[in-house]
């Protein structure tokens, strides 16, 4: 979940792609709230790709998503594009991300999301990470 802000929907929008996934038998999910995680802004002191973290939460982070085999990103579009929080999470880390498949559901805005996606495909296109096709 991309949206950190009080009352955001985003919760009910990952609930909603989480209930959907769970009837799929050949995988399981878990839902990442980026508030809980609470990142602060890039504070590592190394480039990613080198992954000598010195913080707890880069460490956590690391670990959360070395152990995901793919992603699902839930984003609304603020003025036009993703919110920082994920752009922050997605600076974090640079190997953990690489060859994994990305998917995205969005909402918000006047194109529901469309333009958000539209940016963020080309960030995960930089990590390496691979894009799902559509069904």
């Amino acid at each position: 979940m991309a949206s950190t802000r009080p009352g955001r929907v985003g919760r009910s929008v990952a609930d909603w792609f989480t209930a959907r996934a769970a009837q799929c038998e050949q995988f399981e999910s878990h839902v990442v709230d980026l508030r809980e995680l609470a990142l602060p802004f890039f504070d590592e002191p190394h480039p990613p790709a080198l992954q000598q973290y010195t913080h707890s939460h880069t460490r956590t982070w690391s670990r959360i998503v070395d152990a995901s085999d793919a992603f699902v990103f839930v984003t609304p579009e603020y003025n036009g594009g993703f919110p920082a929080p994920l752009k922050n999470a997605w600076d974090y880390l640079a190997v953990e991300w690489q060859h994994k498949p990305a998917a995205f559901i969005s909402y918000g805005g006047v194109s529901a999301g469309t333009r958000a996606v539209q940016m963020a495909k080309q960030v995960v296109a930089n990590l390496r990470c691979c894009r799902s096709a559509r069904p």
